[in-house]
């Protein structure tokens, strides 16, 4: 059994270095040099290859776990498991998806179980969840600062919310789900106000789960998603002019 060379990895000099490393191993499931059956070097050398932390590497890891394309195998190594392209089509990866009122019913989905899996989070988060969704709000504030709409950092912290209500099945609906969603979370994001008003809810959200108040962090969910929905739709309708013309455009600027 071959195993891949830690050559094969990068240096990683990104912000948030977990999903840069998993930007590198999706990069090289795409190009075939990692195929399935195929080890990885091990966690200390992939550290050090990667200029990272071997907590940070483990992170990525435990994402591609979660998701089925990695699996860690006691006194082995970790091994790709499973290629994403050759893998069956899930409900949300068609172009069923991709008109803008097949965008509408996914939020309904999301709608359905975001809220709930907030409440999830909020009763079985651990300590460690509540660091990296620190971090990463941290990160999505430096980013918006600077005058990025800070999606990335966005689609993370719903990523790690997932992860931290402990259903490894909920976090690969919701990686689906956020990927589906692109575009209209852009057009939320880019508009005015718009980033610095999710940095604040996702803020609220997360004070919720570390106060262990599932109520809150469900109540707080919604209307996060609800505020969202709102300004991608009513962004489309505009720019599409498929607004009635008789009432004014809405206000997307959000005041802080």
């Amino acid at each position: 059994m071959e195993a891949v060379s830690r050559k094969a990895f990068q240096v990683v000099r990104k912000i948030r270095v977990s999903e840069e490393i998993i930007g590198q191993v999706r990069d090289l499931i795409t190009s075939g040099r990692l195929k399935v059956g195929d080890r990885l070097p091990a966690e200390r050398e992939l550290a050090k290859t990667l200029d990272v932390g071997r907590s940070t590497v483990r992170e990525a890891i435990r994402a591609l776990e979660s998701l089925g394309i990695l699996q860690a195998r006691p006194g082995e190594g970790t091994f790709l498991v499973a290629n994403p392209a050759d893998q069956r089509p899930d409900p949300f990866a068609t172009n069923l998806f991709n008109s803008w009122d097949n965008q509408r019913k996914l939020f309904e989905v999301r709608m359905v179980i975001e809220p709930d899996l907030a409440a999830l989070a909020a009763r079985r988060a651990t300590p460690d969840h509540i660091q990296r969704m620190r971090e990463i709000l941290n990160d999505q504030e430096q980013l918006v600062r600077q005058g990025d709409n800070g999606i990335k950092a966005d689609t993370t912290f719903h990523f790690l919310l997932a992860e931290a209500s402990g259903n490894d099945i909920l976090l690969r609906i919701m990686d689906g789900l956020m990927d589906r969603l692109q575009e209209t979370r852009e057009a939320s994001l880019n508009t005015g106000g718009r980033p610095l008003r999710s940095l604040k809810q996702h803020r609220a959200i997360l004070r919720a789960v570390e106060a262990r108040d599932p109520e809150t962090a469900e109540l707080r969910m919604r209307e996060h998603i609800t505020e969202m929905e709102g300004l991608a739709f009513a962004t489309k309708e505009w720019r599409s002019g498929t607004a009635d013309p008789a009432s004014p455009p809405p206000d997307l600027g959000v005041s802080e």
